[in-house]
């Protein structure tokens, strides 16, 4: 028995009700596109979520999903989805291999592969490419900043053999109770050696302790724990962290250093409020919840209200129109 996945499983069935109760009936849902026909068709899908009444082009929020590293799915975080969509936002919710089916990096490879397929639908759906916002929960936390960080290192994208990204650089990360430096987690103490096995299901390993994690490792820290990748070139970045997350908490302190000492914009949200633990952004009647939103939704706004590069470039024009007709 696979222990790390029967627990994250019991996690999806229970939570997947409080999670995704919502109802927003102005927004379409076009689930099971498929993006890559290289692996399985029936993971390597993903769901759409918009208004059909959005006059403007629409600002893409491209979402990857938590559960463990070893389970989970894009249908658990529906709800999630739907509240974007609804504030006019173009949801994207992946589907990407999981381990131990998918190891490390193949995550990020589907990532890839699905961002590269939106930038395909740009003209399908009125989509603002200048406008897209990565974001991802506990370990899709994780693979959102580890997709910024492939897409803003060459070298790194390399060394991992991923496919090249195509589009615009994503304007930024908003990422939730991330994982930022992984081997901090998956060395921590667990009942039944949790970690030690979504450790050995990610990356193919076979150790029996944490203490074992030193030796032989398949991947280097540059390669694997995110604060050590950021750099110059990153985008924007949004940090949710709860006080009381007790396996991903305490992390937000070292991205932060690592985006400013790369001059990077970034803002973090610590979730304090009484019961605010992993992941309970995606609990809508949690009480600490609304004030986690009012800061959240006030960084989307700022990005949705932007100039997108079209309006810029037709303002150029103008501008050249104008100096003409006074010669």
């Amino acid at each position: 028995m696979n222990i790390s996945r029967l627990v994250f499983r019991i996690s999806d069935v229970v939570n997947h009700p409080l999670r995704n109760y919502k109802r927003y009936p102005n927004v379409t849902v076009i689930k099971n596109i498929i993006y890559d026909t290289k692996y399985d068709d029936n993971i390597n899908m993903l769901d759409i979520y918009f208004r059909s009444d959005v006059k403007e082009k629409y600002p893409v929020l491209f979402n990857i999903h938590g559960g463990g590293f070893v389970r989970g799915g894009k249908k658990y975080r529906s709800g999630f989805a739907k509240r974007f969509a609804d504030k006019g936002w173009f949801v994207v919710n992946i589907g990407y291999r999981i381990a131990p089916v998918g190891r490390f990096p193949a995550a990020t490879e589907d990532a890839i592969n699905a961002l590269n397929f939106v930038n395909g639908l740009a003209e399908q759906y009125n989509l603002d490419l200048s406008k897209i916002v990565i974001t991802g929960d506990s370990a899709g936390g994780y693979y959102a900043s580890h997709l910024i960080s492939v897409i803003c290192d060459e070298e790194l994208r390399k060394s991992l053999n991923l496919p090249e990204y195509t589009g615009q650089k994503p304007r930024a990360l908003l990422s939730f109770c991330a994982p930022f430096d992984l081997m901090k987690c998956f060395k921590r103490p667990t009942p039944f050696n949790v970690t030690v096995n979504i450790t050995n299901c990610v990356f193919a390993t076979e150790y029996q302790s944490s203490e074992e994690m030193e030796n032989d490792f398949p991947y280097s820290d540059s390669q694997i724990n995110i604060v050590s990748t950021v750099n110059k070139d990153w985008p924007e970045v949004f940090i949710v962290e709860a006080k009381n997350d007790s396996f991903c908490g305490n992390q937000a302190r070292a991205m932060i250093e690592a985006l400013n000492e790369n001059g990077v914009e970034n803002n973090v949200y610590i979730a304090s409020h009484k019961g605010d633990a992993h992941c309970t952004h995606l609990l809508p009647f949690m009480p600490g919840n609304k004030q986690l939103y009012v800061e959240v939704d006030k960084f989307m706004k700022k990005i949705k209200s932007e100039k997108s590069s079209d309006d810029v470039y037709q303002n150029k024009s103008e501008i050249e129109e104008i100096k003409v007709d006074k010669k």
